[in-house]
């Protein structure tokens, strides 16, 4: 079936650059585009008209969130609450634990990736919260995500997340970084277990990353190996930095540089 889209904007390539062509028409056949522009004069075997809309390349989310907002709970908490959002001390101490089912975890991410490509996303590389988890994300976790982008058709770059520590609240109010070293290298190594699987899985839609939690949460050791990881399965890395008050005085303190400049 060769299909035409006519609405009024079409966000176009010209070459050079994209370029919004008012009126325009786009015209496909199965998954192939075969015209964009105006006047299209061949048949087609039918016209759909989106009117007063904007038909544009599929949008790109380097920070698409891959769970059920866990940000909608977070907002509706007062400032003065928000560090109890955090694990509190007590509880990494007598011990953490998983707080989903696989199933409930499988529902988050195509429950988030449907919201994804609604919203005109096509391409996306994932993030979720580490809160209600038992450290960070599992490898099934990220097996079954990587299903639902198959059958949804999202281009994804996709690897389970890992740390060797978690931010805690202390009785005090204080705010500490736990350490946990065994859990980020079994973490990384699931990650590189992830991608040697699935990178160009599914006619390519899945490619694989290198996913470090926070940076304050991340040990030098383990960053290095990520680097020599990322170079060996030709992968990009993605580490959250840059993001709060707290983990800048703590790499300051640490390290003596702010996190930009510690990288």
């Amino acid at each position: 079936m060769k299909k035409k889209i006519t609405a009024k904007y079409v966000i176009g390539f010209d070459g050079e650059d994209h370029v919004i062509i008012r009126d325009g028409e786009v015209v496909y056949e199965n998954d192939t585009i075969l015209f964009v522009g105006h006047d299209y004069a061949r048949e087609v075997d039918e016209v759909i008209d989106a009117g007063n809309a904007v038909i544009s390349p599929g949008f790109i989310d380097l920070n698409a969130l891959g769970d059920i907002d866990h940000d909608i709970v977070h907002l509706e908490v007062s400032a003065e609450k928000n560090k109890n959002l955090l694990w509190s001390e007590a509880y990494y101490r007598k011990g953490y634990r998983e707080v989903m089912t696989p199933e409930e975890e499988s529902f988050k991410s195509l429950y988030a990736y449907s919201q994804l490509i609604l919203n005109g996303v096509t391409t996306a590389m994932p993030i979720t919260s580490v809160f209600y988890k038992r450290w960070a994300e599992t490898y099934e976790e990220l097996a079954a995500a990587a299903e639902h982008a198959r059958r949804l058709g999202l281009r994804m770059y996709m690897g389970p997340s890992y740390q060797s520590g978690m931010r805690v609240v202390k009785a005090n109010g204080e705010i500490e970084v736990v350490w946990n070293e065994a859990e980020g290298r079994a973490g990384l190594e699931r990650a590189v277990q992830f991608v040697k699987d699935f990178d160009g899985a599914h006619n390519g839609l899945i490619r694989g990353m290198l996913a470090p939690e926070r940076i304050e949460t991340q040990t030098v050791e383990n960053l290095v190996v990520t680097k020599r990881y990322s170079d060996e399965l030709g992968c990009p890395v993605r580490l959250h930095a840059a993001q709060g008050s707290y983990e800048y005085m703590e790499i300051h303190r640490r390290h003596g540089k702010s996190p930009i400049k510690s990288q």
